[in-house]
């Protein structure tokens, strides 16, 4: 509350009065400040204990916008924006109209929970095993697709856009109790004044001695949103994001953006969180990439002859077919980058890529994209560029390599915490969650500056059948399905050209992160640009450019000496790393893992017979689990369990709240619960195998060909059957690579 408006009393509606009723009103309003000022210093006072950088924020904070407090004869706090003249609550009793208001949503908010689906398994992975029987427990349960918020009296999460003057709370948790919830509060004037009119002190100490979790984002910027969302969960358990219900308290153009925002990007909290197998595999692969001797990138400046060149970064999309005659052109006059499957179709287009970029750390992508070209030279003297989770059957096909360190990987930060000289090797981030992230993330981090995407479509236009381009084999004549799985169409989105296209969930998770890993790299290098040349969907901070307008500017430019480039990069932007024998085993200890564990599984003893203590449970678990990632030693451990715990989490939540009658979601929940002790058991063995457990050599140790041991819910499933991406023979008339320029 501003000071200089502390003692002016609003007279609005003073006409109206007599003047005994206007003498009353300012002793009623002379009271009203003295209260405001009582409450905001025992406010502060209980922020300071809780949430002691809120207090910071806010002790001496002084609002953009001039307000003033005001109140009727009831004494209830309102507040007036006096610039606009504009009254925040538009009643006489701002805590009735509250009341009213979240009665009138929680009448008809339902439950809301994602649903998981059962999921193929290629490569035999206990992951799957739990995830798909936990997925049929849950799909057992007779499901109330009507049940109510309040029917249920307690709700794990809920993302309440808006404070307002914080009235609307109390009503809330009157009702239900919410083990976690969210406040986005865009306007950090609105939350300051609440901090006079609401008591939050009560509130507060309510929600410690309950151990309810309240989060706060207040005046995030909207780039940075969705990272202060994520990071909410990730404290408490990424689970909880999975059962929500959204509250807006008001609506204006602040409030809009933020749920806009938030609705684009809201399933990417709960959505590829990564899994264990997958870690042990990744560790695996990323221990033999360093004893192999693969050379890693070096996080040192590119030359500054290399920086400004123009990277041509490649992907397989429908609309490289257009941009191939400009390609062949002018191949010679860029960096050319070939990601994944567009290798094929630029062999076959007749372009010669200077760098292959593979993203999969699976076994047999090597084979079925790179051992199907005839021509065993053409792969020769063309670099592969990698993270450090690749398999050696993918890097088998090169000379040379250069590796990335993976930062949302848990393998390569625990190795750098121990052999601080590994903060030399550069990490890439944003690599996901399809092959053209890796491409244009890789040209960033190389330290390139001005960037053109070709074939990066994510998707197609509206009206065209093709998802790849016709030069890719491997789509138009091996019988590769690419209209199923990450390619089901689910999104229309805006094309980069105009008009619009169709894309997946992962599609679109991936122009996302092109334009969120531009916009963050910017900030760094506002140097850096990137024309996107592709027809799919629109992606910020990319400019529309189409290939025919550059080739007055490329026909200017000379050719690259790429023979000299490729032994720059081998020679000095990369390095082979050099480790201590015995280091890895004593990094990778299992004891210490099998000790985490039996904590874990202790902490899942005696399961309470309520909804509120059972989410109660599976929050201090998930926070146990966070705890141990902040530190040195136990960082990996945390990392590798999270992402499927939380997976399983997320089912015993749906299990949770799939009726009224609570015995009944216990039980089912209990059933659940059953397989995540499963998996804390079995996860100790598959552990003590690192690190030897890269993918599908890990199959030696199921000997008895099932995938494991057999759970609490059922048998394990047969050990699947060597998985081949390619479905049919072609003989491929061109045995022999043919460069082409026109």
């Amino acid at each position: 509350m501003q000071n200089n408006t502390k003692d002016e009393i609003s007279s609005s509606n003073n006409n109206e009065l007599s003047s005994q009723d206007i003498e009353e009103l300012k002793k009623i309003q002379s009271q009203m400040y003295l209260f405001l000022e009582e409450r905001f210093c025992n406010n502060l006072e209980t922020f300071k204990k809780y949430y002691p950088e809120i207090a910071k924020r806010f002790d001496v904070y002084n609002p953009v916008k001039k307000f003033e407090f005001f109140c009727t004869q009831n004494g209830i706090p309102n507040l007036i924006f006096t610039k606009e003249n504009d009254f925040f609550y538009k009643t006489e009793d701002p805590i009735a109209y509250c009341q009213e208001e979240m009665d009138k949503f929680l009448s008809t908010a339902k439950v809301q929970q994602i649903k998981y689906q059962q999921e193929f398994d290629p490569y035999g992975q206990i992951h799957f095993k739990y995830s798909n029987q936990a997925v049929a427990i849950e799909n057992s349960l007779p499901r109330n697709k009507d049940l109510l918020i309040k029917d249920v009296k307690s709700f794990p999460n809920c993302l309440m856009i808006g404070c307002g003057l914080g009235y609307h709370l109390a009503r809330l948790y009157e009702q239900v109790e919410i083990e976690n919830l969210v406040l986005v509060e865009p306007d950090p004037d609105l939350f300051y004044a609440s901090m006079f009119a609401f008591d939050w002190s009560n509130l507060l100490e309510y929600l410690h001695e309950s151990e309810h979790q309240i989060h706060f984002i207040i005046g995030a910027e909207i780039d940075q949103l969705f990272l202060e969302l994520e990071s909410c969960y990730t404290k408490s358990g990424i689970f909880l994001s999975g059962s929500w219900f959204t509250y807006i308290h008001y609506i204006n153009d602040e409030t809009k953006k933020t749920w806009d925002e938030i609705k684009k990007h809201y399933d990417q909290i709960h959505e590829a969180i990564g899994f264990f197998d997958d870690h042990l595999f990744a560790t695996s692969q990323g221990i033999e990439l360093i004893n192999n001797k693969h050379k890693f990138v070096l996080k040192k400046p590119l030359k500054k002859e290399y920086k400004d060149l123009p990277v041509f970064v490649i992907g397989a999309g429908p609309s490289l077919d257009h941009d191939i005659p400009f390609l062949r052109k002018y191949q010679d006059k860029a960096i050319v980058i070939a990601c994944g499957t567009a290798i094929d179709s630029l062999y076959h287009a007749g372009i010669k890529p200077d760098l292959y970029v593979n993203l999969e750390r699976t076994f047999n992508i090597g084979d079925s994209t790179l051992g199907v070209i005839p021509d065993k030279k053409f792969l020769q003297d063309i670099i592969i560029v990698a993270s450090d989770t690749c398999h050696r059957n993918t890097l088998k096909y090169f000379k040379n390599s250069a590796i990335f360190a993976k930062n949302d990987e848990p393998f390569f930060p625990y190795l750098t915490s121990y052999y601080p000289e590994l903060e030399n090797i550069q990490e890439i981030k944003l690599s996901n969650p399809v092959v053209g992230n890796a491409g244009l993330a890789s040209a960033i981090y190389f330290g390139f500056e001005n960037i053109y995407l070709f074939g990066i479509d994510n998707g197609k236009k509206i009206g065209t059948s093709q998802m790849h381009s016709s030069f890719t084999t491997l789509y138009s004549n091996r019988g590769v399905v690419d209209n199923a799985g990450s390619y089901q169409i689910e999104k229309v989105l805006p094309g980069n050209f105009g008009g619009q296209c169709e894309s997946s969930f992962f599609f679109a998770m991936s122009g996302h992160n092109i334009g969120f890993l531009l916009q963050m790299e910017k900030l760094n290098n506002d140097k850096l640009i990137c024309h996107n040349c592709s027809d799919g969907i629109f992606m910020e901070n990319t400019i529309p450019t189409h290939s025919d307008d550059l080739a007055g500017e490329f026909a200017s430019k000379s050719d690259i000496d790429k023979h000299k480039f490729s032994e720059y990069l081998i020679g000095e932007k990369t390095a082979v790393l050099h480790f201590p024998e015995h280091a890895f085993s004593k990094l990778f200890d299992s004891e210490k893992f099998n000790e985490i564990c039996k904590k874990s599984l202790f902490m899942l003893d005696n399961l309470p017979d309520n909804r509120s203590d059972y989410v109660k449970v599976m929050v201090k678990l998930s926070e146990y689990i966070f705890e141990l990632t902040k530190y040195k030693d136990t960082f990996y451990y945390g990392s590798v369990l999270n992402g499927s715990i939380q997976n399983l989490f997320i089912l015993v939540s749906r299990a949770l709240y799939h009726s009224s009658e609570e015995t009944k979601c216990i039980d089912g929940a209990n059933r659940i619960m059953n397989l995540v002790k499963d998996f804390l058991t079995e996860a100790q063995v598959l552990f003590s195998y690192l690190p030897d457990y890269a993918m599908w050599d890990h199959r030696k140790y199921f000997e008895n060909g099932l995938v494991g041991k057999d759970t609490s819910y059922g048998k394990a499933p047969p050990f699947p059957e060597k998985f081949e991406i390619i479905r049919t023979e072609f003989d491929d008339p061109l045995k022999t690579f043919v460069k082409k320029y026109d």
